[in-house]
């Protein structure tokens, strides 16, 4: 029998409906899918989880209307894995992060598998930012395996905002000041970083076994049976086979994925970089010019010359309208979209500030410079590199390069103008030459071993190893270099790169690479490299107590200096804050102090931001914060950063805890920086 015309039209309702509903899921079913493995549930109870959420969301429109967004539909989702989650053993992320607390996997999979933004995370979590934050740099201290770590404490809690490019300007420019002489810290947070990075790729690549979707397609096929004898409104063949068609549709979905490209810019004084004349005059690289307008603003790509360190694209911004010159919005106004196509540089970090040179200032509404991209994936076929701008800012008129822009605490409150500029843009990958070298040397007692020379055309590498702890065992070293000089150039560091590690032999050695600029066109005449300075951390332990029965401040030797700690406040006995002055014989810069209570995991012993440090430079002149000189930062010259004052609290969970009163205080080593009067003459083989 027929079914009348009515009922036809209901069922057609119900139908169309439920497609609608079918298809927001067919977006999210990898991640979804990933995500209920994270809680430890097998196949069949996240088809189930997934079942209930598909009707769970249809039967809701059908009531009460409306839609929900992507972020309600996980945390839906996630609230019905909670009830049965479990741990599992084993190495894979979904296996680890099931072992988290349900505080840390929450935020892990929002943020790192959602791709939520920490605001959105805190929202659905119901917890405050700091604690997500919180949360997130536990849970992936966590999942690397690495629950210690080697950086310092008080800087802990930037890690999240600095990867996630959320960080205070203030903050962040402190904390680079600081990563730059902690060899701690850049091994810790390059570890850190590896694993988000890791786990980013994790969540992109998460894809769906083609035996879950068949228990899925029985699931919904049954619930479409019983709901047709109850109502008597369907015929089972068409609806069935309509929805199973949906249900083919359940392919991957790859999430938002994170950006971990870091630029670098440059200015240049003429219409062209003489580097960039260069190419054209050998033949490497030509002339794009590839424009694209939008909002009253032309973005120029000029070219494109990709080797085997680097991917160097010359471009340049044309305010049409007004007179302005506009730079690109790094932090928020960039992205590579085929990131796939490029190397991933793992624990190599490149800074977003660029090289301060004389920008083009007489032309007010004109800004050129150059980015760098990672290496090229050496199988990709004809490579293009696709890019999108979104945002820019625009520059201060006295200001004549990105550096000035960077170094200003009023970035945040500079000026966007909002757009859409995307490229496709051709590149050929070129050759290098590699010089051997071979040489072993010592720089302070330190062997070194310098291993080769890669001449590419966007940039000279010179790789090295180090033998470290030889003569003291429990020292780290951190090596920079000043520049690589001929006869008639010198060739200074990229000051935005800083050693890449690369492997650890089985010799003892560890080996690392060091960017200069490009000698690439340059005659190697009496080639000779220059050192700057030595940074180590030199394992010193130190134990002590406050004992509330002796006068403060209370002195302890060590490192050559003293440290003073003073009386903690009677109404907040928790807080405790350290004095570290100056003196002749002091050898360290920083110290890693933490508390018993965080060494045995109960709580966090945290610098709470009244810290107090001195500069002084290779001369050993003393400067403050606000005197820092930028262009020799440029340059490579770091001073030393040394600490007279920190003052800590106690925090558990992400939160102030101050009925947590430390008992002991453990230092496990010092930080120190040497500053080097070195250089040696390369000798290549086979010359």
């Amino acid at each position: 029998m027929e079914m009348p015309t009515a009922s036809r039209h209901e069922m057609g309702m119900e139908v169309q409906e439920l497609t609608k509903t079918l298809m927001i899921f067919q977006q999210m079913e990898p991640l979804l899918y990933t995500i209920g493995r994270s809680y430890g549930c097998g196949d069949e109870e996240i088809a189930r989880i997934l079942f209930n959420c598909i009707f769970t969301l249809h039967d809701q429109k059908k009531k009460h209307g409306g839609e929900k967004d992507r972020t309600a539909l996980i945390a839906l989702f996630m609230k019905e894995c909670r009830g049965i989650a479990r741990p599992v053993e084993g190495d894979e992320f979904p296996s680890v992060i099931s072992r988290l607390s349900e505080s840390e996997r929450e935020a892990v999979l929002l943020v790192y598998g959602a791709g939520l933004s920490l605001a959105a995370a805190s929202s659905v979590m119901k917890n405050p930012e700091d604690g997500v934050k919180e949360s997130l740099f536990r849970g992936i201290r966590f999942i690397r395996n690495h629950p210690g770590g080697t950086g310092c404490p008080e800087y802990h809690r930037l890690y999240v905002d600095y990867l996630e490019r959320s960080i205070e300007r203030t903050e962040k420019v402190a904390f680079e000041m600081h990563i730059h002489q902690c060899p701690g810290c850049q091994e810790d947070l390059a570890t850190f970083q590896e694993t988000l990075l890791e786990l980013r790729e994790f969540f992109e690549r998460s894809h769906v076994p083609e035996g879950f979707r068949l228990k899925l397609d029985g699931l919904i096929d049954t619930e479409l049976e019983t709901r047709k004898k109850k109502n008597n409104k369907r015929k089972r063949t068409g609806i069935i086979a309509l929805v199973a068609a949906f249900l083919l549709l359940f392919t991957g979905f790859i999430t938002d994925g994170f950006a971990s490209i870091y630029y670098t810019y440059a200015d240049w004084k003429n219409d062209e970089d003489p580097l960039l004349r260069e190419f054209y005059q050998s033949g490497i690289g030509e002339r794009l010019n590839l424009t694209a307008e939008d909002n009253g603003v032309k973005i120029t790509i000029k070219t494109a010359i990709a080797d085997e360190i680097q991917t160097l694209v010359y471009y340049e911004i044309e305010d049409m309208e007004k007179d302005r010159r506009l730079m690109v919005d790094t932090e928020n106004g960039f992205s590579l979209v085929n990131q796939i196509d490029f190397q991933d540089e793992g624990g190599s970090f490149y800074l977003e500030e660029g090289k301060s040179e004389e920008g083009n200032e007489e032309e007010r509404n004109i800004h050129k410079g150059s980015f760098s991209l990672p290496p090229i994936v050496d199988d990709v076929e004809n490579p293009l590199i696709k890019l999108s701008f979104t945002q820019l800012i625009t520059m201060s008129p006295d200001m004549k390069s990105t550096m000035e822009v960077y170094a200003t605490n009023a970035i945040e409150e500079m000026e966007r103008t909002g757009g859409d500029w995307e490229f496709e843009i051709p590149v050929e990958k070129q050759e290098s030459r590699v010089m051997k070298l071979g040489q072993e040397i010592e720089v302070e007692g330190l062997p070194v071993r310098l291993d080769e020379v890669i001449i590419a055309p966007t940039t000279t590498a010179l790789t090295y190893s180090i033998r470290e702890g030889q003569e003291e065992p429990s020292s780290i070293f951190h090596l920079l270099f000043d520049s690589i000089k001929t006869k008639e150039k010198a060739a200074s560091l990229n000051w935005l790169s800083w050693p890449t590690f690369l492997e650890d032999y089985n010799d003892g050695w560890s080996a690392y690479r060091q960017n200069f600029d490009s000698l690439y066109f340059e005659e190697l005449k009496e080639p000779e490299l220059v050192f700057s300075t030595l940074q180590m951390h030199v394992s010193e332990q130190l134990k002590f107590k406050i004992d509330f029965t002796k006068p403060f401040p209370q002195v302890h030797e060590y490192g050559g200096g003293t440290i003073l700690v003073e009386e903690p406040p009677k109404d907040r006995p928790g807080e405790v804050t350290m004095k570290m002055p100056l003196t002749d014989n002091r050898d360290f810069d920083t110290v890693s102090i933490m508390s018993k209570e965080e060494f045995e995991g109960e709580g966090d012993f945290r610098n709470d931001g009244e810290m107090e440090s001195v500069y002084l430079d290779r001369n050993g002149k003393e400067f403050q914060e606000e005197d820092w000189d930028y262009e020799e930062v440029m340059k490579g010259n770091y001073p030393r950063s040394l600490t007279v004052k920190q003052s800590f609290k106690m925090f558990k969970q992400g939160k102030p805890a101050p009925d947590l009163i430390p008992t002991e205080f453990i230092i496990d080593g010092y930080e120190k920086t040497v500053f080097l009067d070195q250089s040696v003459p390369l000798k290549f083989k086979n010359k």
